[in-house]
């Protein structure tokens, strides 16, 4: 078994004293993810990153992967460039995006790619490394009810009897049930295994055929609903359970079904076989890792309850089934787990077999890692089963409750962290550095910041593109060739608002690391300001920032942060620099007097230089005491410091524009605003560097600087009033390409999601409007079937009375024994003529019959065609969600206006050596 440990980036203890033990790599021992791991962190935090990076990692190792893809995030695995060149990015480039920027697909890729290169260098790889990487997975990327992707058999567990009916019989059923549950919801009946007689009968027939190794497939049941093998259900006779004129519906919608095309995509493909898909793959150059991803993104939620129910029971019947052992024999991971693991009471088909590989998947050298943005998403006896925590910035206090309450009931103390110090330690985490606690560590927690990863992440891949990467990799196993890939190109990290790019240099006046005086808010989803300017001599010793893609707009400001936005990009990739400690009055500074040492390579270099008689680094420039006045027009905010600067104090500037940028859709009604405040430092030519832009919270800013302390000079350039307005035009630009908004709407029912409001209350209004509209139109059908009805009731009682009087004169006339005696008395032409008018009034009689009969035919037809029109107007507030659709809005260019521009001073402690 693999015994390389999982490289993720850097770790530091999480002593405040700026003189402990500083920053070394962070090695996870492939091992301690037997015991599960849980990542959380709200958006922004590089929690989808870190979930690459410990795939990446396990790959490298030779350790399986299955991932569940919810988002569309996780296929950007496949997105691994080898020679990191412009030519392998440019294919993806979105033309439409880089004509915005005014661009060309070539020149974003060339930047795209060297800004790759230049942040894997940062976190010590390479091409090579992303080569090795790319040769030694065996992907397959798996898309159950669309051909897009490998399609997935779903129910193949019908069509197969399975060993777990002797085996366990408990997950058997449950594995029967989800699959009968997807098949009714396709045919529109209800799938609940409880109350659905559908599914009740279906089951026993299932059932009764899969414990006698026989298949149970679609045409099986058909042949056993028209002539049922059963004589009852439960305590009642199948026929008065299930009426055969019903079993006759029910099985002509099946029928349907089976012979639909659409039906026919999940019916063909790979078997729902987790042991062949995590079976190692041969290769040129030795056994190759199998990399699985099955995205369920293009489903709708309740299809992808129902389908990772069953590959969740699929997997838990694998695991079961093997050996045990103490290594990492495979890896499980689900990022954005909302809804699948929910707290008591929910209980979806997802959550049992969860729980159950949480509790069991361990003594089988299977390890389970779930991500999620919110801990309250969670059950908490998932959370209690998770042997590593990864926990990154959290939104609310409930959340840090919530985590905080886990961790301490693992151990009673989350590893030697009291509660306060934890919560305290969560509210002041930088963007792609997470709280680690590790039971099988000493010190059991810390603080990490992880690496670059090797693929790259681009974000959502829609359905077409799953097509196009398809295509590209090797056919599916036995014998895959992952070397022939076709990568993609636009590096969107899934958990993040912004793309991550290149680690720009920061201060020219010192060597010294650059400090970091941002200040955290308790509950925020901003990012707070980061103080480095740019500047091509720094060598890049950073803290944490956001930098922002200019080829897509993506990478926006979530309009909904509450929601999980599928558009999200990553942090920038981490230097070697220790991160910064927590100063006086929440202020996130790093004290270059007390900076923790540098890892055992770089000290060597640094006493090799000195014994060369290397010149020491310059003492940086003096700064002014008073602030520099501001171009006109511009405000003037400052980064939060203590009440009173320590001597060393420093303000550095960076331009801010309060942005407020308006959205709408005319046709639907939607109208939106969306307000931020943008910052960006300033580059030496005055122009802001736009890829480092974050959004700030100006609630945490003051207008009035510190005591005491000293400023940086502004770039002369500033000066001038041109060079000002193309500062505050750029981040308006900027805003322009990347704020969007995603809205729900009812194109049908003329209705679109309110500005905060929830999807489920969304639906819920949409079912509403649907049971109005249905009511009106029931309405409207009853009064456009009345004339008709009135008309034929009154054709009926017409040809009612009619054939009362041809009955009557029918009566009064002699029958023909009559005729003949009134022949013999009263002559031949007398009986003639009495025969001639009895015929004519049973001709008469006849008319009438038939004209009552037809009338009364017409009526019953017409009263079951209203009665089906009324029929189908009931199904419209239950099928009122399957219009819901996602609008996504961007402003024009004139809908984005400037509320003010200001010098945004970050702070930085930057004292004399």
């Amino acid at each position: 078994m693999p015994t390389r440990p999982f490289t993720l980036g850097r770790s530091r203890p999480l002593s405040g004293d700026p003189g402990a033990a500083g920053a070394r790599p962070f090695e996870l021992p492939a091992h301690h993810l037997v015991t599960h791991g849980v990542v959380v962190g709200m958006t922004g935090s590089g929690k989808t990153g870190l979930v690459m990076v410990l795939v990446e990692e396990a790959l490298r190792s030779g350790v399986p992967v299955l991932m569940v893809d919810v988002k569309g995030d996780l296929p950007n695995l496949l997105f691994t460039f080898p020679e990191l060149s412009a030519a392998e990015f440019e294919p993806w480039i979105d033309p439409s995006a880089a004509a915005r920027d005014g661009r060309s697909t070539a020149d974003v890729a060339e930047g795209l790619a060297a800004r790759w290169r230049d942040g894997l260098a940062s976190s010590g790889l390479g091409s090579g490394d992303v080569a090795a990487l790319r040769a030694r997975m065996a992907p397959r990327l798996l898309t159950p009810g669309t051909t897009a992707g490998e399609p997935v058999h779903v129910l193949s567990a019908l069509e197969a009897p399975s060993p777990l009916w002797d085996e366990d019989e408990e997950a058997a059923r449950e594995a029967l049930s989800a699959s009968l549950s997807l098949l009714l919801r396709l045919v529109g009946r209800d799938p609940d295994p409880a109350r659905s007689r559908e599914h009740v009968l279906l089951a026993h027939l299932a059932e009764r055929r899969l414990r006698a190794r026989r298949a149970a497939g679609l045409e099986e049941l058909l042949a056993d609903l028209a002539d049922p093998p059963i004589a009852a259900v439960g305590a009642l006779g199948v026929d008065e359970f299930f009426a055969p004129k019903e079993r006759q519906a029910l099985a002509r919608e099946l029928n349907t079904l089976l012979a639909s095309p659409t039906f026919a995509t999940w019916r063909k493909g790979a078997p729902l076989d987790v042991a062949a898909w995590l079976a190692p793959q041969a290769g040129s150059g030795g056994g190759k890792t199998p990399a699985v991803i099955v995205s369920v993104a293009h489903l709708d939620d309740d299809e992808r309850l129902l389908v990772l129910g069953l590959l969740f029971d699929q997997l838990l019947s694998w695991v079961r089934g093997l050996p045990g052992t103490s290594d990492l024999r495979a890896l499980v991971v689900f990022d954005e787990v909302f809804g699948f693991l929910p707290p008591h009471p929910a209980n979806p088909p997802t959550k049992r077999p969860l729980l159950a590989l949480l509790k069991q998947a361990r003594a089988f050298g299977v390890g389970v890692v779930l991500a999620t943005q919110n801990p309250m998403d969670l059950d908490y006896k998932a959370l209690s089963n998770a042997g590593a925590w990864f926990v990154g910035r959290l939104q609310t206090d409930a959340d840090r409750e919530r985590v905080v309450e886990g961790l301490s009931g693992a151990d009673g103390g989350a590893g030697g962290v009291g509660a306060a110090a934890l919560s305290a330690t969560l509210k002041a985490l930088p963007p792609r550095t997470f709280f680690v606690r590790d039971v099988h560590m000493q010190p059991p927690s810390f603080l990490a910041e992880t690496r670059f990863s090797l693929s790259w992440l681009r974000g959502p891949v829609t359905r077409r593109e799953i097509g196009r990467l398809v295509r590209s990799i090797s056919p599916p196993p036995p014998a895959p060739d992952p070397t022939r890939a076709s990568l993609d190109s636009r590096p969107v990290h899934p958990d993040s608002k912004y793309t991550a790019l290149d680690s720009k240099p920061v201060h020219p006046d010192s060597k010294k690391d650059s400090l970091d005086s941002r200040p955290v808010h308790p509950d925020s989803k901003y990012v707070p300001l980061d103080p480095r300017p740019a500047h091509p001599d720094f060598k890049d010793t950073s803290l944490d920032y956001k930098p922002v893609h200019p080829d897509s707009r993506v990478d926006s400001l979530d309009p909904r942060p509450a929601s999980p936005d599928p558009r999200r990009a990553s942090p920038a990739p981490s230097s070697h620099a220790p991160r910064a400690l927590v100063g006086p009055g929440g202020t996130v500074v790093l004290d270059p007097r007390h900076t923790p040492a540098a890892p055992q390579p770089a000290r060597r270099s640094a006493a090799a230089r000195a014994g060369a008689g290397a010149p020491a680094p310059a003492p940086p420039p003096p700064a002014a005491t008073a602030p520099p006045p501001a171009p006109d027009g511009w405000r003037s905010l400052y980064a939060h410091a203590p009440a009173a600067a320590p001597e060393g104090f420093r303000y550095i500037p960076w331009v801010a524009a309060s942005v407020i940028a308006h959205l709408r859709d005319t046709k639907l009604g939607v109208a939106l605003n969306r307000s931020q405040l943008l910052a960006a430092p300033l580059l030496p030519d005055g122009r802001p560097d736009l890829s480092r832009v974050s959004r700030l919270d100006a609630s945490l800013l003051a207008t009035a600087p510190a005591a005491g302390a000293r400023f940086a000079e502004l770039p002369a350039p500033l000066a001038k009033r041109a060079t000002a307005q193309a500062a505050a035009r750029a981040l308006r630009e900027h805003a322009y390409r990347t704020t969007e908004a995603a809205v729900a709407v009812h194109k049908e029912l003329g209705l679109a999601q309110d500005d905060g409001e929830p999807v489920e209350a969304f639906a819920a209004r949409c079912r509403a409007a649907a049971a109005r509209l249905a009511a009106a139109e029931q309405q409207q059908v009853v009064g456009r079937f009345a004339p008709r009805i009135a008309r034929l009731g009154e054709r009926i009682a017409v040809a009612k009375a009619r054939y009362g009087e041809a009955e009557a004169e029918v009566a009064a006339l002699p029958g023909a024994v009559g005729a003949a005696l009134l022949g013999l008395v009263a002559g031949r032409d007398t009986a003639r003529r009495a025969g001639t008018q009895r015929d004519k009034a049973a001709a008469k009689l006849e008319r009438a019959r038939q004209e009552w009969t037809e009338a009364d035919a017409a009526l019953r037809d017409l009263h079951a065609a209203q009665a089906a029109e009324l029929a189908a107007l009931e199904q419209l507030p239950l099928r009122a969600g399957e219009g819901i659709e996602t609008k996504r809005l961007v402003p024009k260019k004139n809908d984005v206006e400037v509320a003010f521009v200001a010098l945004a001073w970050a702070a930085t402690l930057a004292g004399p050596a």
